[in-house]
């Protein structure tokens, strides 16, 4: 499916101020996440292998390591992963490519701007035996690695990452920008061994300091993360425009920073990069 970010972010800017108009308080459960190493999630996958498993990673100052839980928090594996950096680790996905599942990890962030280039790993999704026993410790090494830049030669921090496997493009969302701003990379670059550039596609006027973004597998639903919001838009095949739906509205987690939604599209999770809790969250 072709479609012009332009005609999304048109969308997005004359439609999010609505937001506050049509906001619904959704139903939701609270989990404690059961693997104390897990205290400062910031990024979160939904697997597209099984969906009765997440996937987590700590914030910056963290070694490699990823963790998978249940919807509930319970423990499930603790994975280290090779060839890879950690300077801050900001974001997950979860996506099907090629009939393989993968995950990307987003290595992007920079609060104080200090860096020139960044990082997206990409790891074939871990397959768990059980739901319901830990995985044994395992190391994978990335099946492929995105070095980047943004090609307004500034430095970004960027927290909120997506894949739209519809496009086959990586999408990446600003937050300390006056205005969010929306680059795009392609998710598996012809020439890995040069940096790539990520091309500036628009400016979010209405969505402050988004934290984490998903793009449903079918690349219909468009959900922005904001700290206790879940933006929502729809893709109009008859426009050919996302159009502003709703936004949930949750509470009880403090500096809730990640985000994903299921595959069958029934539920999002957040987690908190300040405590070990997990939010269920209605969809519908």
């Amino acid at each position: 499916m072709k479609i012009s970010l332009f005609i999304i972010l048109t969308l997005f800017i004359s439609e999010a101020i609505l937001a506050k108009e049509n906001l619904i308080v959704n139903k939701q459960k609270r989990y404690n996440i059961e693997n104390k190493q897990i205290n400062e999630s910031s990024g979160l996958a939904c697997s597209t292998h099984n969906k009765k498993i997440l996937w987590t990673h700590n914030d910056s100052g963290h070694m490699p390591i990823i963790y998978a839980l249940s919807q509930k928090g319970k423990d499930r594996g603790t994975f280290y992963l090779d060839d890879m950096d950690s300077y801050d680790w900001e974001d997950m996905d979860a996506f099907v490519y090629q009939d393989k599942h993968y995950l990307l990890i987003a290595d992007t962030g920079d609060n104080i701007k200090m860096r020139w280039d960044y990082r997206l790993y990409i790891i074939e999704e871990p397959k768990l035996n059980s739901a319901k026993k830990n995985a044994s410790r395992s190391s994978i090494s990335p099946a492929w690695t995105i070095t980047f830049k943004y090609d307004d030669n500034q430095s970004h921090d960027v927290e909120a990452v997506a894949v739209d496997i519809s496009r086959e493009k990586i999408l990446l969302l600003t937050k300390r920008t006056k205005q969010s701003i929306l680059f795009e990379l392609d998710l598996k670059p012809s020439n890995l061994d040069r940096t790539q550039v990520a091309i500036k596609v628009g400016e979010l006027k209405q969505i402050k300091r988004p934290s984490a973004l998903d793009i449903s597998l079918d690349g219909k639903l468009m959900s922005v993360h904001t700290y206790a919001r879940i933006h929502r838009f729809h893709y109009s095949s008859k426009k050919n425009q996302w159009k502003y739906d709703n936004s949930l509205k949750y509470k009880g987690l403090y500096q809730p920073e990640a985000m994903c939604l299921r595959e069958d599209e029934k539920y999002y999770f957040v987690s908190s990069e300040k405590k070990s809790k997990l939010l269920k969250i209605n969809a519908n």
